[in-house]
Order: structure tokens, then sequence, then C-alpha cells
């Protein structure tokens, strides 16, 4: 596998893109958090203690509140891909996550509540791993049809059970480490003042860090010794004039965390610079205020930086080269040792000049940007040159689908691709959100012979609050966001479960059903269709699925594959849209259809003479594949004369019904009930 097949396999891994849209979700927290703790700072030097401490103490409580979020946020988007009850992963993930923190002493000091990043995202995902198994257990599977309330029992059962499960292991794995004597550290023993240890330290962190653990958190035992040392060396200068130590407390953030831990700061101005992405720049120019404040988890996340081979190298790289470059201007004289303690979130520049007490501490740090950037471009342009993205996952209120198990989902890539488009989709979807519910309507197709109705296309309806009902014009946006799976297993689910109490007494009646390109070509599309048909009174043999030929240009391997596994099943396969291609013969030739569907496009030419003659060669070569013809919007007496010489026999359109609700069609008693 070569570096760039490992990179995209990483980028597309859907658990690391959780990961990486989870901490943007988040972004506002961080925001929030750093203006409160910018105001207690400017509260404190300006003698407003009242008000310093107020906001620092809210700034402190918002920044505890990110682990939860987190914790939250994934669940979430488990849930989503799982296909599981959300609420059931959140609550679950919620309590294991603060329960084991506890356990194992992960809660903050400040205020007391879960801080382990670690923990927040393992939780979340090892509570979903054991629901989604549990739940192929009868005594645990929630029924989609069913309501909350008659689900309640089977809820409750399976997280108390997933709770206990994971407790359970968290509590045997913790007496396993008491139990154990440990004669060794597995941290090193490093001398805090040393430049080799501090070398190491700086590694170390950045490590941690590379696999989304906090480094300083790991390693805090270090830090506070070293704050320890710094104070009392500063006393020291001041009050008998020894020399400063050239490693201190602030000697980490102002010259190997410029930006935060890997110096991103460089990072972030090397995307405003370089990036040809205009998405990569998005994610620059959102992150560069949290940047100036050392605060960098939205851009490790982002790009990412986290479990990515290629930004791993410079972000290891930078702050150790930082770090001998600091040292060296200072053990030389160039510039001064730090002689005070700052807070890390001193911006750059700023925290340089008042560390040192002189402009060349400020210099110091321009230059480590200066030498940041350099060392980050190469590594950044290979990202950027192949566009490798990653799958951000926005989770969205699924209630507007009126059913509990479907989430909304959005494909981006290289941070939010298109982001000016997907911000518009997504609106968009959020309104029809807010204003109204999908709804299924139902048009017949007909037997010319027997003037029967013999099967329905299912079509996706739009009821605004005020009745209003609308074509899917809305499907564009749901195709931006990459939501049309969940959109057309919503379709599948509930049309199927609409024919339910009608499939006994129409045995011959087939249900068609339109699936979109993207939603065939899913993994286990096949599996889940036929999951979904299972759990109703339906045979296969009465239903049917449209495709297009936009399925057939993308991937048509897979697609022949997956026609095939739905004829096994006893399913039928129509061509959508016949006609309108431009490989229509190719297709016939390669591919078995049960029908082909002529497009009403072809119909609308019938009033001339070289429209017929098209129209005669279309139906032709459908009866070459030896396919059922029908043909889509007949509307005049006209039309379905010229159609029926043809000997064509099913026809759909407004010449016999319209689009209608199943409790039109049951009332017309155009099928038995």
């Amino acid at each position: 596998m070569t570096l760039s097949q490992l990179l995209s396999n990483l980028s597309s891994n859907k658990y690391l893109v959780a990961v990486s849209n989870v901490f943007l979700m988040a972004l506002p927290i961080s925001l929030i958090s750093t203006f409160c703790d910018l105001t207690a700072i400017f509260s404190q030097k300006m003698g407003w203690d009242t008000l310093s401490i107020t906001t620092g103490y809210v700034g402190q409580m918002i920044a505890q509140m990110f682990p939860i979020l987190i914790n939250i946020y994934l669940s979430s988007y488990l849930a989503s891909i799982k296909r599981i009850p959300k609420s059931v992963a959140i609550a679950t993930s919620l309590v294991v996550f603060f329960l084991v923190s506890q356990q194992w002493n992960l809660i903050s000091v400040a205020v007391p509540l879960p801080n382990s990043f670690a923990l927040a995202l393992l939780s979340a995902y090892l509570s979903c791993h054991l629901i989604f198994k549990a739940q192929n257990l009868p005594i645990f599977r929630v029924d989609p049809f069913t309501s909350a309330i008659d689900n309640s029992g089977h809820i409750i059962s399976i997280c108390a059970v997933s709770i206990i499960v994971m407790v359970g292991v968290s509590t045997g794995i913790h007496c396993l480490i008491e139990s154990i004597d440990f004669h060794f550290s597995i941290l090193p023993e490093l001398n805090p003042l040393s430049f080799t240890d501090g070398l190491l330290y700086e590694f170390l962190r950045g490590v941690f860090w590379s696999f989304g653990i906090n480094g300083h958190n790991v390693l805090h035992m270090y830090k506070t010794e070293l704050y320890s040392l710094t104070t009392a060396n500063i006393a020291d200068w001041q009050n008998f004039g020894v020399d400063l130590n050239i490693v201190s407390t602030n000697f980490y953030d102002f010259f190997t965390g410029i930006g935060g831990s890997g110096n991103t700061l460089s990072l972030v101005l090397c995307i405003l610079l370089f990036a040809r992405s205009r998405n990569y720049r998005t994610l620059a120019k959102t992150v560069l205020i949290l940047s100036l404040f050392n605060i960098n988890e939205p851009i490790l996340f982002g790009i990412p930086v986290i479990f990515n081979p290629i930004m791993i190298i410079p972000f290891l790289l930078v702050p150790m080269v930082s770090f001998v470059v600091a040292y060296g201007a200072i053990a030389i004289g160039l510039v001064p040792p730090l002689s005070t303690v700052q807070s890390w979130i001193m911006p750059p520049l700023v925290s340089g000049y008042l560390g040192t007490g002189a402009i060349s501490g400020a210099l110091l740090q321009l230059i480590i940007i200066i030498i940041g950037i350099g060392l980050y471009y190469p590594f950044f342009k290979f990202m950027d040159k192949r566009s490798l993205g990653v799958d951000v996952t926005s989770i969205f209120n699924n209630r507007f689908f009126t059913s509990d198990e479907i989430e909304a989902k959005s494909k981006l890539t290289s941070f939010i691709p298109s982001l000016h488009k997907n911000l518009q989709a997504q609106r968009e979807v959020e309104k029809l959100q807010q204003e109204g519910e999908f709804i299924l309507y139902f048009q017949p197709q007909v037997d010319i012979h027997s003037k029967k109705v013999v099967a329905m296309e299912t079509l996706l309806r739009y009821r605004d609050s005020d009745g209003n009902i609308r074509p899917p014009t809305f499907l564009s946006s749901f195709t931006q966001l990459g939501l049309m799976p969940e959109l057309d297993f919503w379709v599948i689910e509930r049309s199927v479960q609409m024919m339910t109490p009608l499939a006994e007494k129409n045995p011959d009646f087939k249900l068609s059903i339109n699936v979109s390109p993207t939603t065939v070509l899913t993994k286990d599309f096949v599996f889940n269709f036929a999951k979904i048909v299972n759990k109703s009174s339906l045979d296969f043999h009465q239903l049917e699925v449209e495709i297009t030929e936009e399925l057939l240009v993308q991937d048509e391997n897979k697609t022949s594959e997956i026609i095939k596994e739905l004829q096994l099943l006893g399913v039928s396969v129509a061509l959508d849209d016949f006609g309108t291609g431009y490989s229509s013969l190719a297709y016939l030739s390669r591919f078995e259809f049960n029908k082909i569907k002529i497009d009403r496009s072809l119909v609308l030419n019938l009033n001339s003479i070289k429209g017929q003659e098209l129209f005669s060669v279309v139906v032709q070569l459908g009866k070459v594949a030896n396919a059922k013809i029908i043909v889509e919007g007949v509307e005049t007496d006209d039309e379905l004369h010229f159609i029926s010489l043809l000997g064509v026999r099913y026809v759909q359109g407004f010449y016999y019904y319209k689009p209608m609700p199943l409790e039109e069609i049951v009332a017309q008693k155009l099928i038995e009930a």
C-alpha cells in the first residue's frame, strides 16, 4: 500500500471522520471558553477582581463541557451509521463516561466533571458497538415500526446491560492494575531543566497528541515540577540575582507551543498562504483566532493531523526544531531568558515581549513561526495537491423523517468542500425540518388491456405546515450533503411498512421504489434492503427497485453484482428513464433488467413523425432485451393509442391516475384492502 493510499484510507475511515467532525461541532465551546479566559485576564489586569473571578470560573465550566459534548456528538454519529436508537446510544455512553471517569479519577480538579478526551471518545465508541451487537439478540431488539413507549422495555434493558458490562470490564481492569506491584514507571524520569530531557518531553507530548491524547494531561507531573522550579528560580533571581534558567514553564508555551502543541500557528498560516483548496483556507480562517490564543483542537482534528501519517511528521518535527532554536538563542545571549510567568493563552509576539521583557523575545517567536511555516509547507502541499478529504458528518435532528433511526449525514472533503453550497443545502434541509414533514404518494401503473392497476411507484413528497404538497425539488440539497442513502432507506422502510397490511390480499401486486445511485452503491445495500423486507409481510417478488443509467456509469461491475443479488432474492429490477442516456443500447446488452421504463421526454415528441420513429426504435430496443416495457407520463388519448399500437402493455401517467396518498388508492378500490 502506497503512502497516498494509506492516507486516503485513513481520511475516509468513518471513525476518524467522526472524531474530526465532533471536534469541529464543539468549536463554539472553545471560542466561548477562550473569550471568558481572556476577559478574566483583562479584568485582573484592570483590577476588576469580581468580574475576573466570575468569567474565569465560567470559562473553566464551559471548557469542561467540551469532553461531554464530544461524547454526545460521537455517540449520535455512531448511532446513525450503526442504525441504533440515538437515545439509547447517548444515554449509555454518557453514563459510562461519567462512571468510568470517576472510577479512574479522571475528574477535573477545578470543576468536578470528566475531563478526558480519550475516554469521551472511547466510551462512546465501545458503548455504541456493544449496543449494536446486543441488538442482534431478540431480548434487546428494538422494532423500528413500533413506538418508543412500546420499545421502552427493550431500551431500558439494553441501556442497563450495556452500562453494567462496560463498567464491569473497567472495574476488572482497574482491580487488576491495582493488584500488580509495579517496580518501574511507564514514563521516563526527566529533568525538566535539561536540554536533552526537554527535547524528549516535547517529543513525547507530540506523540500523545498524534493519537488524540492530550499530552499535557499525561505529562502533567513534569509541567507541575517545572512550574515550581520556575517560580522559585524567578524569586531567587529577583531577590538574590541568580541566573535565570533557560527552560521554564512558559518556555514550552511561548516557543514550542505557538498556536498550541506542534506550533500549529505555523500550519494555520501555511494554509492561509499556500493552500489551493478554498476549503482548507476556510478552515484556517475559522481557527486563526483560536490559534492566536494557543487553542488548536479544531486544526488538529479538522485537517486532520491526528492519525495522519503525513502531517504527524512536521507536527513532531516543528516543535523540536523550535526548542533547539529557542534554547540556542537564549543560551548564547541573543534573547534574555523568560523572567515572568504568563498565561498560556497569551498571544504570540505579545507573550514573547512580556515574558522576556525585550523585543528580541517577540522577534524570536516570529523567526520560529517562519521556520515552522517552511517545515509544514512540503507536507501540507502533499495533502493539498491530492485533495485528500475527510468525511465530516453533521448530525441533524431526525424528527422530520418521522423515524427514530434516520440520521442526516453529510459527506464533506478537505474540511468542508464546496462550503457555500453545503451551507445553503443545510439551511434548506433545516428549513424543511422545521416547517413540515415528508410523506409518500403512490402513482398506479396500469395494464392497458385489463385496465387494472398492476403496480405502484412510490413517490416522495413534502407537506408544509399549511398543508401544501411539494414535489421533491429539494433532492439536490440532500445529494449535496450526502443524505440520499438515509432518505432512500426511509422511503423504503416507510413504503414497505404502509404496504404490509395490503400484501396478503394483493399477492401479484408490485411496489416500485426508485433508489438513487449513491444508495445502491453503499456497503451492504442488498443486505439492509432485505432486512427491511424481512421485517414486513411483503414477499420479495412484490417489490421492484428502479435504477437509472447514472448508476451504471458510476460502477458497472458492482452494479451488475447488486442487480444479480436483488434478482436472486426475487426482487424485480427496472431501468428508469430509458432512452434519455447516451449508452442505453450498451447497457441492455450487459445487464438483465426485468422492466424498462421509457421516459416521458420521448412521449412529448409523439406529435411529430421523427418523434414517433424514435419512440418506436426505443420500444424495439426494450423488446430485444426481453424485459417488460412501461411508458411513463402518458396523458392523452393519442399518446395511449400510438403506444398500444406498438404492443406496449403497461403505462403510467395522468391519463389514468395522478400520484395520490395510499388512503385514496384504497378508497378508489384500485387495490384490495
